[in-house]
């Protein structure tokens, strides 16, 4: 089956890097993945698969395939999974978090963010409280394996 033809509904636009001043206070309202995302999800397995953010085909049997989409990532292409995003209709930025695999308000990674001290550092993947739930997960099997000091 051919792809439908890609209509960008405009919702958001990719950010170049890290934006200065960034606006880390929390949202009056959470964001919402339906309102966020420039193209309609992909339904069944037998259609193209297209990122909802960039509109590109993801790999596939064909050759058109211009982007790949991991399958746990909601139809977010690897390269939009990355980048931080500017909502037009709230004027806030957000960001995919691979560990709560859902897009967040840019507050949620405040911690690694406000480490980025160049336009272009290092983004972080994970919101705040993925990474300190990966510190305690870490810490716990650290103290398993450990013998106890007596």
């Amino acid at each position: 089956a051919a792809p439908e033809p890609a209509v960008d509904a405009g919702r958001s636009t990719a950010v170049d890097g890290v934006p200065r001043p960034l606006n880390l206070e929390a949202p009056a309202a959470p964001l919402r993945y339906e309102d966020l995302i420039n193209f309609p999800r992909s339904r069944g397995k037998a259609r193209a698969r297209r990122c909802v953010m960039c509109g590109l085909l993801a790999s596939g049997d064909d050759s058109s395939a211009t982007c790949s989409i991991p399958l746990q990532n909601k139809d977010v292409c690897k390269r939009c999974d990355t980048g931080i995003w500017f909502h037009v209709a709230t004027a806030e930025h957000f960001k995919w978090c691979k560990g709560c695999k859902k897009f967040l308000h840019v507050v949620a990674f405040q911690e690694k963010l406000s480490k980025c001290v160049t336009k272009y550092s290092k983004q972080p993947s994970k919101c705040d409280r993925c990474r300190e739930r990966g510190r305690q997960s870490y810490m716990s099997k650290r103290a398993e394996k450990e013998p106890a000091a007596g």
